[in-house]
């Protein structure tokens, strides 16, 4: 086979498996398929599609990819069960493959909206909401007498992670930390380079957001964290961290 036959098999088993994987995935989204049900034997799905092994295989390797089907070895693949991890996994990956100051920007944004919404939800709470603005109040106690860049890293993460748990929103709480899981680590390195002047900044910027839920005022939390994102960004634009 020469070179260019060769290219042209390719593409069409390219085309063929985008077919297929189109196929199947109108019919899990129409319901056809149903959550947990079992997917047709591999020999089955190749006679109903007219395709090839190899390119019925690469159709369901990407329907795995993007959660749609789980494979199970020795029984089969069955349509996958509703799962907050399989997005929670994408968002994470993506905050962490971000290299452009645009992308940076919309990721700031991005957060500014999702921990906004959990903070504006918990200033309007009436279940739970002291015991919870008071757990941060004693993260926010700790970072103020911690003199340890690593453990004042910690306490700074965990603060953001009290405000995201505290919503009582699957997905505010999922997706919020699946952005925090890339941050995680710039944090500590940042506090380590931060000089003391920079870390009580951290730390009254962290007040504010406290003092305006004390308040009640969901909108001046959102308006303190916004500030403090984007100061902790300054920050670390200073120190050479991106």
């Amino acid at each position: 086979m020469n070179r260019s036959s060769a290219t042209s098999n390719t593409t069409r088993q390219v085309l063929l498996s985008e077919g297929v994987e189109q196929a199947l995935e109108g019919k899990i989204l129409s319901g056809k398929l149903e959550e947990g049900q079992r997917l047709p034997s591999e020999g089955k799905l190749c006679e109903e599609y007219g395709v090839s092994r190899t390119a019925l295989r690469e159709a369901l390797k990407q329907l795995r990819g993007r959660g749609m089907i789980e494979t199970i070895s020795g029984s089969g693949s069955y349509v996958a069960r509703g799962n907050l991890d399989v997005i929670s996994k994408a968002v994470a990956t993506y905050s962490s493959l971000i290299n452009d100051e645009k992308a940076s920007n919309d990721l700031i944004e991005f957060r500014v909206l999702i921990e906004g919404a959990a903070l504006n939800r918990l200033a309007r709470s009436e279940r739970d909401k002291q015991a919870r603005v008071e757990s941060l109040i004693q993260i926010l106690e700790k970072m103020r007498v911690e003199e340890d860049p690593a453990a004042f890293g910690e306490l700074d993460s965990k603060f953001h992670i009290q405000i995201l748990e505290s919503c009582n929103n699957a997905f505010i709480n999922m997706i919020g930390k699946a952005l925090y899981s890339h941050y995680q680590s710039c944090i500590g390195h940042a506090h380590a380079m931060a000089t003391a002047g920079m870390r009580e900044d951290t730390v009254a910027e962290h007040d504010a957001i406290v003092t305006s839920l004390i308040s009640a005022d969901g909108e001046a939390a959102r308006l303190a964290l916004e500030n403090h994102l984007s100061a902790a960004t300054e920050r670390s634009e200073l120190m050479g961290i991106h």
